[in-house]
């Protein structure tokens, strides 16, 4: 795998999880592409650690599908099929109800002014956008990125945000083959706002059922 940043700090604690954004970034952007098998031993090398931190993420990534294992024979990057797009939007959809469940009533006043500007930034994203544009579908993509990641940050539970970066990286890699996205920029716009004002009101049972409808998820 191409070391693109240079070896990763021995003494890190987090060593696990840099390796595990390290090689979920490789996936999602292509560099791993799907079905290529991986050696833990030439991964550990590249990045200039030891095999434990590898073989850690590998098993996260595994768990979120971006990966297949099978002991004692091989270690690739998985296909992409429908059912795991499908999959992976239900499954963040859940993650992102939770994370504004639980962060509207624990924001302080800055990071509930930082929610909303981010939600209305969803809006901005959609300015002169082409909904067959794979630019302009990721830059909306990303601005909703930044939105669940800042909630989930408030949550203020670690291991929830951890569990949220995991949703992220299957739906991003799921969605890294299309440019289409699930709703009509009016539509886009006007949940945006919707939760914008659901976060300000501190309205924790309206911004949940915003997102809800979002991902298409029943009430």
């Amino acid at each position: 795998m191409p070391n693109k940043t240079g070896p990763l700090e021995q003494d890190s604690q987090r060593l696990a999880d840099a390796v595990y954004e390290r090689l979920g970034e490789a996936i999602i952007d292509g560099t791993l592409e799907p079905g290529a098998r991986i050696r833990d031993q030439e991964i550990a090398s590249d990045l200039g650690v030891s095999r434990m931190p590898v073989r850690e993420a590998l098993q996260r990534l595994e768990r979120i599908g971006l990966v297949e294992m099978s002991a004692s024979r091989f270690t690739r990057i998985t296909e992409v099929s429908d059912k795991d797009v499908d999959d992976s939007i239900e499954y963040l959809g859940y993650q992102a109800a939770a994370a504004i469940r639980m962060a509207t009533p624990r924001m302080n006043d800055a990071q509930r002014e930082r929610a909303a500007a981010l939600a209305r930034a969803v809006i901005a994203s959609t300015d002169g956008a082409d909904p067959e544009s794979a630019d302009d579908v990721q830059r909306i993509f990303q601005a909703y990125n930044s939105l669940w990641s800042h909630l989930a940050v408030c949550s203020g539970n670690l291991v929830f945000s951890r569990t949220y970066t995991e949703a992220w990286y299957a739906l991003e890699r799921a969605y890294r083959d299309q440019s289409k996205l699930s709703h009509p920029l009016d539509v886009i716009r006007d949940t945006a706002e919707q939760i914008a004002r659901a976060i300000e009101e501190q309205d924790t049972d309206e911004a949940e059922r915003i997102v809800r409808r979002i991902f298409f998820i029943a009430d």
